[in-house]
């Protein structure tokens, strides 16, 4: 117990110093990734099949309505696209309209769940997803909570991030900084076929 308090001490002090990252997956320093992928290398981690580990249901108050639950559990067999984003975030806003895209294009194969971070107040979360159409659900995690569920597989230490769920529940991938919709949906397809 004192591990995972230890564990999610660390995690908010990461996220605290990371901020919101201006370096992203895509950006134009890019060099061959893993498997060929463009990416800045220590931006994106995959994780081979055989070393992944089991990731809890991500759960939490809806941010569209506060007397709903958005939970990973509620899409068995699925990959999970999981994105932790801020309305105050300008790498969020710039990745939004292809996580958007993306989440469109992998509709049979992906479900993607969003999760505010630090946004103590509902009403600028809210504002992002309608400016930028968002579909998918968001979880509201103000505190970072919910980030405490990623504390002991792989979390995410900066803002935005992108973390890919396998359909057996384990943690295929992370993307630390904004992801572009190609690449995006390209690590889906190779999760869903059980790369």
């Amino acid at each position: 117990m004192l591990s995972k308090i230890a564990s999610g001490v660390l995690l908010a002090i990461a996220l605290l110093a990371a901020g919101c990252t201006t370096t992203g997956a895509d950006e134009p320093t890019r060099g061959a990734g893993q498997e060929g992928y463009p990416q800045a290398q220590r931006n994106l981690t995959r994780v081979p099949p055989a070393q992944r580990r089991q990731v809890p249901a991500i759960s939490g108050p809806s941010l569209g309505a506060a007397s709903a639950t958005v939970s990973s559990g509620d899409y068995p067999g699925k990959v999970i696209v999981v994105n932790v984003w801020g309305s105050w975030c300008p790498p969020c806003r710039k990745e939004a309209p292809d996580l958007q895209g993306a989440s469109v294009q992998t509709r049979g194969t992906a479900q993607f769940i969003g999760i505010t971070s630090k946004d103590y107040d509902p009403a600028p979360a809210r504002a992002f997803t309608r400016a930028f159409s968002i579909t998918y659900p968001s979880i509201y995690d103000p505190s970072g909570k919910v980030l405490l569920t990623f504390a002991e597989v792989l979390p995410p230490s900066a803002i935005p991030s992108t973390m890919i769920i396998d359909g057996k529940g384990r943690l295929a991938a992370r993307i630390l900084g904004p992801i572009s919709k190609i690449t995006l949906v390209d690590l889906i397809s190779d999760v869903a076929d059980g790369r």
